[in-house]
């Protein structure tokens, strides 16, 4: 569908009529550009803080920065802007990946380098508060799930390329190379992305009703919680992946990078195929979700004794992970078709807590009580995602 870039779309999602592919495919190159820019740093750690002069544990703390300005950003930008023009906030958002990517890779002290973290950290939660309801707006209703799909391939995208491709980059050229080569493809995004998006006009009516009046309908609070909940467990074992491979399973190099690979294919497989699932059975997949990663999250427990059922269970995580997100963003359409804004920004806040509540509390439990108390711990966090999931829903019906 060719739309200029002064149309504007007020449509509900039952009056599309087409579907705009282009534009999201561009959504889902900026999706893979912001993740993308939020992971590299985990594998050229080391290498920027001996440059900066810094401990890795300081260095360490622009990772939590990032988290903690989206989590503030998805919940407040787009509300403080809500006459702007959404195209105009994806293409301001895609402009801020660009400028933090070229002021990490000029940087000279920590403080320039936390500045650009900060610029990052705002466009991550500004992106994903709308990006539900933009999708919403280039889509017909009942091919929203299909949509989100290859939004979210973009995060499979980032975790498969992102860490071994930068650590090998930065390895032979230094890590700044790396950041100008995300901020040169990430122009390349923008243009796609200036040239292929509509006007989308704003939600009102999300404006009007606020985030606590949508968290004060039957169900929604409930569902909101359970979805915490489960980007937290998600986290908590895939956070701690590498350590659970290398000091549980003695995997040696090759094992893990083995593993890894496993993962990223069935991250991109579950992104594939989480539209066919969440169209035909978003209900069904939502309570047998959190069931299956509780199933999982004990079975790692001895992998030790089978080797090859580890590599089975650590890709079905990998698939898990990238389904959970589609699956809500999905359930946000049909529950808040009419507030999808303000659920977005609950929604990018959801998943910003639960990277630093994941990090945070199974590596409590981890250096207390050691690794395997970590999928104890997940598996316990996944089984009261199902019980308020069944709650939430009996609440709340949806179609």
């Amino acid at each position: 569908m060719s739309v200029s870039s002064e149309q504007s779309i007020e449509q509900t999602p039952e009056s599309v009529n087409q579907t705009n592919w282009w534009a999201i495919f561009a959504m889902m190159l900026g999706v893979a550009s912001l993740i993308s820019a939020e992971l590299l740093p985990v594998s050229l750690l080391t290498q920027m803080a001996q440059e900066l002069n810094i401990s890795t544990g300081v260095a360490g703390q622009m990772i939590s920065t990032t988290a903690a300005l989206a989590m503030f950003s998805g919940l407040v930008v787009p509300s403080l802007l809500k006459n702007s023009d959404r195209r105009t906030l994806i293409l301001g958002f895609s402009s801020l990946l660009i400028l933090s990517c070229f002021v990490t890779a000029s940087a000279t002290s920590f403080w320039f380098l936390l500045l650009a973290r900060v610029l990052l950290g705002v466009a991550i939660g500004g992106f994903w508060a709308i990006l539900t309801a933009v999708t919403m707006k280039l889509v017909p209703a009942h091919r929203v799930a299909s949509a989100f799909s290859i939004i979210f391939s973009g995060v499979s995208l980032a975790l498969v390329a992102a860490a071994p491709l930068g650590s090998f980059l930065g390895d032979k050229f230094g890590w700044r190379i790396v950041f100008i080569a995300v901020g040169a493809m990430a122009i390349l995004v923008l243009l796609l992305q200036w040239i292929t998006l509509p006007s989308v006009a704003s939600e009102g009516q999300t404006h009007n009703n606020g985030m606590r009046k949508i968290l004060a309908r039957p169900g929604i609070k409930l569902a909101f919680i359970a979805m915490l909940l489960s980007f937290t467990g998600n986290q908590m074992l895939y956070i701690y992946m590498r350590p659970y491979m290398e000091t549980y399973l003695n995997f040696n190099i090759e094992q893990v990078s083995i593993s890894w690979v496993l993962f990223g294919i069935a991250s991109f497989m579950g992104a594939t195929f989480a539209g066919v699932l969440a169209q035909r059975a978003l209900k069904q997949i939502m309570v047998g979700m959190p069931v299956a990663m509780v199933i999982v999250a004990l079975a790692l427990l001895g992998g030790p004794h089978y080797p090859m059922l580890a590599y089975l269970l650590i890709a079905c995580w990998g698939f898990f992970g990238a389904v959970l997100p589609i699956i809500w963003s999905t359930w946000i359409t049909r529950a808040l078709p009419d507030a999808a804004e303000s659920a977005g920004g609950l929604y990018s806040a959801s998943l910003q807590i639960a990277a630093i509540v994941g990090a945070s509390f199974s590596g409590t439990f981890i250096d207390h009580l050691g690794i395997r108390s970590n999928m104890w711990a997940t598996g316990a966090v996944m089984a009261v995602t199902t019980l308020l999931t069944l709650h939430s829903l009996r609440q709340k019906r949806i179609d």
